[in-house]
Formats: structure tokens, sequence, C-alpha cells
């Protein structure tokens, strides 16, 4: 995490003179809702803590608050009607003990750095942002996909129920991502790839389209020009 945030810093400070790096000491949360363009990055690790990388104008005007353990990240409301405001780029790196959800509205976009384990997992995306989780080990995931953005899920062992919903031309890949009961519904453009080993629900209305492996048992519906096709 250390060597992730200063190759950040120095990156930024080449782009800005005033990069700077901030610590924020925060409330316990277990939820993370990102709602600025920005790349955060994950932990998993016994102590939390956040930090954030950005010129220091866009540092002062960031709230990062926590109300019911959910942390949310935004600017001032009062940015809202600053055409002139700039941001720049913004880096968030993260550690926390447990994760629960993970929710991004807009385009910013979260990855994680290492392995990243959570018994039920749910993930929201809003607008052109993504989520891309390598090395997941969760029972249950819930996926909520609304807009362009696009969600990625990769791990090692096998998930026991995962659940997706597209709406919009926004896309699932998650054929590294294997899992025993698969349900998904597409309305919209969207696409989805799954790995699914045991009982498929598929729902699509609309053009879009869901593409398996894993040999499961099937139970499908299609309304309009969208498939539903072994890969």
């Amino acid at each position: 995490m250390m060597t992730c945030l200063l190759m950040a810093l120095m990156l930024l400070t080449g782009n800005y003179a005033q990069a700077d790096n901030q610590s924020r000491e925060l409330e316990a949360f277990s939820e993370i809702n990102l709602r600025v363009d920005a790349k955060l990055h994950l932990e998993q690790g016994d102590k939390q803590s956040v930090e954030i990388v950005a010129k220091g104008s866009t540092l002062d005007e960031l709230v990062t608050e926590v109300k019911n353990r959910e942390l949310v990240i935004r600017f001032k409301t009062k940015n809202l009607l600053w055409k002139d405001f700039e941001t720049g780029k913004i880096e968030i790196f993260i550690t926390v003990p447990d994760i629960t959800a993970l929710t991004v509205s807009g385009s910013g976009d979260i990855d994680n750095d290492g392995p990243l384990e959570a018994r039920i997992l749910s993930l929201t995306l809003s607008g052109s942002g993504s989520i891309k989780l390598d090395d997941l080990k969760s029972e249950r995931v819930k996926a909520i996909i609304s807009g362009s953005g696009n969600m990625e899920l990769a791990g090692n062992s096998e998930a026991e129920d995962l659940s997706i919903n597209i709406s919009g031309s926004g896309g699932f890949r998650g054929t590294h991502f294997e899992s025993r009961d698969v349900t998904v519904r597409v309305s919209g453009s969207g696409n989805a790839y799954i790995h699914c080993t045991n009982s498929l629900i598929a729902r699509v209305l609309g053009s879009g389209s869901i593409y398996y492996e894993g040999n499961p048992r099937i139970d499908q519906s299609i309304g309009g020009s969208g498939q539903v096709k072994e890969l």
C-alpha cells in the first residue's frame, strides 16, 4: 500500500505543483460510497486507514464522512455551482478490516490491492465508472449496474450465490469468478459474462445478452433481440 501511495504522489506531483497526500482519521466503516471522479484502491488489513493524494485545493473541498458504518466520499455541495472548479487527478487508498458494500456513483473507479474476503458483498455501480476486484473470496455477491459502467470480478474459490442486475449499456465480467447458483437480469443493451456450475436463472429484456460457461441448468426468458449463449 505504501509503495502505491508514494508512486501516486510522485505522478501527481509531476502534474500539479501543489499535489499533496492527506491522511484522514475516521469512524469505523465497512461500506464505501464513492461519489467523485477518483481512483480508489482498496486493501483489506487489520488497521483502518484512509489516504488521499490530490492537489491542495481539491483536498480542501473533498468530504469524507461516515454514517451508519458507510463512508461517503463527495465534494462539498457548493462545488456543484462552480463551473471553473477543476479537481485534477485524485487517488484514494483505503485499508479496512471488513467490507460489505461498495458503491460508485458517477465516473469513479474502485479496484483492490491484494486479496479481498467478504462473506456477503453488495456492489452497486451507477454512471460510467467501474468496479474491478481481483482475488475476491465471497459466499454471496449482489451486483447492480445502471448506466454505462463496467464491473469485473475474479477469484480463486467458488461463490455460493451471485445475483446480477444490469439496466442500460453497462457490463459485467465474471468468467473468472466461479459461482454455484447465478441469477442474471439484463434490461437494455448491457452484457453479462459469467461462470456458473449449478443453476442459472437468466432474464433478458431488450438487446442485451448473457454469456455463460460451466454447464449449468438453465431457466431462461428473453424479450427482445437479446440472447443467452454458452461461451
